[in-house]
C-alpha cells in the first residue's frame, strides 16, 4: 500500500493489486465562500485524479468535497460513511450520484484488495465541551496485504478511542492525524487585541500538538503524517493569516520530533511525493515549506474577489424582515436538539445589533459581523453560515470570550 499526497487532506492511496481509492479531492482554490486558498499552490488538475476506482469523501466541508467542482464519472463508487443525518450524501444525491458504497460505524467492508473500515465522528467536540457536537466528519481505516492506514482527517480522536483503535488493529503502519485549529478563532474575534490573538494562536497550536503527544503512543504507529486543515486565507481577509488557528506541517513535524515519547517515525509530504506504507520509505525528497514565499504568496492573492463581492447590496428592510424569520426558524432547530444555549447572539445590520437568540445566560453575548451581501446568500440558501465562518468572513465579538461550541454549530441551521 502507497499514499500519494496531493494537498490538504486530499491524496490517493494505491494497492497491491494497483487499486486506487482517491480521498477528499479539493483542487482549485476560493472554498469556503472564495476564500481558502492551497499553498503551495497546486500543480495537479482534476483531470489527472479522474482515473481511479473509487473515491472517499470524509465530509461535507468544502476542502473535502468541493461540490462547485466535483464532478467524476458517475460509475466510480462513493465510499462514505452510512450516519444521519447524511447532509453529504443529500448533496451527492442531488448531483445525480447513485453508486455509493456506506459503510455503518465500525463496520468493515471490502473493496478489491483493502479493507475499509470508517469512523463516525469520535467525540463531540475534542476539546471543549459540548452537547450537540461534531455531526458530520467520519475517519477512514485502509487495510491491504498486512498494512494499516488511518486517515483521520478531521475526526481527531481522544485517547479512549485511541485505545479502542488499538486494540482492534494492532500493528497502525500509518496514522495521519489532523494537528490544525481551522476555523474563525481567533483571527476573526475583534474582541482580542493584536497581541491576543498571536498569543491565542500559540496557545491553540500547543495544545493541538500535545494532544497529537497524548494519543500517538496509545495508537503507536510505525509513522505519522501530519494531514488536513493546510490552507492560507486569500482576498480582502489575507491579514488574518497571521492570526489563524493554523501553521504549516513542518511546524507541527519539528514539535512532535523534539517532544513525542514515542518512536513513530514524522513524515511530511509535498505534492505528488508517495510514501510506501508497507517499507515506510518516503519516495522523493521532502524540502520544508518556505515561510518567506508563502508571505508573498499570499500578498500576491489580496485583491481576489469573492463571488458575493459581486453582488448588489440588499435592501436593509427587506434584509431585517428575512433576519427575523430565519431567526424563529433557527429557534425551532434548536428545540428539536432539547438543547439550552448559554449566548445571545446578535447580527450587526446597518449600525444595529439585531438579537436573533436569546440565551439562558444573559452575561454571555456573541455578536457577529459580516457583509450583507454574504448574509443574503447565507439566508437563502446560496451560502453557508458555517463555511463563512470558517473562510473567515464573519467578524465575532465574545464577551466573555469565552467558547460555546454549540452555538456555532446551531447557527448553521440559521436560513430560510
Amino acid at each position: 500500500m502507497k499514499f500519494k499526497f496531493i494537498g490538504n487532506a486530499g491524496g490517493i492511496f494505491t494497492g497491491s493489486n494497483g487499486t486506487k481509492i482517491l480521498c477528499d479531492p479539493w483542487i482549485i482554490d476560493g472554498v469556503f465562500e472564495g476564500s481558502w486558498f492551497h499553498y503551495p499552490p497546486l500543480k495537479t488538475k482534476l483531470s489527472d485524479i479522474r482515473n481511479v476506482d473509487g473515491i472517499y469523501v470524509s465530509h461535507i466541508h468544502p476542502d473535502h468535497y468541493d461540490d462547485r467542482n466535483f464532478d467524476f464519472p458517475k460509475d466510480i463508487p462513493l465510499i462514505i460513511l452510512d450516519e444521519g443525518p447524511n447532509f453529504l450524501k443529500k448533496n451527492l444525491l442531488n448531483k445525480g450520484y447513485r453508486n455509493f458504497i456506506e459503510v455503518k460505524n465500525d463496520q468493515t467492508v471490502d473493496f478489491k484488495e483493502f479493507k475499509l473500515t470508517l469512523y463516525k465522528p469520535f467525540t463531540k467536540h475534542i476539546f471543549e465541551e459540548s452537547l450537540v457536537g461534531n455531526l458530520i466528519d467520519s475517519a477512514l481505516v485502509l487495510e491491504n496485504n498486512n498494512s494499516t492506514a488511518i486517515n483521520f482527517n478531521d475526526n481527531t480522536p481522544d485517547e479512549d478511542a485511541c485505545l479502542f483503535l488499538k486494540n482492534k488493529f494492532s500493528n497502525i503502519d500509518l496514522a495521519m492525524l489532523n494537528y490544525n485549529a481551522a476555523g474563525p478563532y481567533p483571527s476573526c474575534f475583534d474582541n482580542l487585541t493584536k497581541d491576543e490573538k498571536k498569543n491565542e494562536n500559540k496557545r491553540l497550536l500547543k495544545r493541538n500538538f500535545d494532544h497529537l503527544c497524548k494519543i500517538i503512543p496509545i495508537l503507536q504507529p510505525k509513522s505519522v503524517l501530519p494531514f488536513a486543515g493546510s490552507y492560507i486565507i486569500g482576498g480582502k481577509n489575507y491579514y488574518k493569516n497571521d492570526y489563524l488557528g493554523t501553521t504549516t506541517w513542518d511546524e507541527c513535524a519539528d514539535y512532535l520530533k523534539n517532544f513525542l515519547e514515542f518512536n513513530s517515525k514524522i513524515i511530511c509530504l509535498r505534492e505528488n511525493q508517495t510514501y510506501d506504507v508497507k517499507n515506510q520509505k518516503q519516495q522523493e525528497k521532502y524540502e520544508k515549506i518556505d515561510l518567506i514565499d508563502m508571505k508573498n504568496y499570499i500578498l500576491s492573492i489580496k485583491d481576489k474577489k469573492y463571488d458575493y463581492e459581486k453582488d448588489d447590496m440588499p435592501d436593509t428592510s427587506k434584509l431585517l424582515n428575512e433576519v427575523s424569520a430565519a431567526s424563529i426558524k433557527l429557534l425551532e432547530r434548536i428545540n428539536k436538539f432539547r438543547i439550552k444555549l448559554k449566548s445571545n447572539v446578535f447580527i450587526k445590520i446597518g449600525k444595529k445589533n439585531i438579537q436573533i437568540l436569546k440565551g439562558n445566560d444573559h452575561g454571555m453575548n456573541l455578536y457577529c459581523d459580516l457583509d450583507p451581501r454574504l448574509l443574503s446568500r447565507i439566508l437563502h440558501r446560496k451560502a453557508h453560515w458555517n463555511n463563512a465562518e470558517i473562510g473567515t468572513h464573519i467578524n465575532f465579538k465574545r464577551v466573555p470570550n469565552k467558547m460555546e461550541p454549540d452555538v456555532h454549530t446551531c447557527m448553521s441551521f440559521f436560513h430560510l
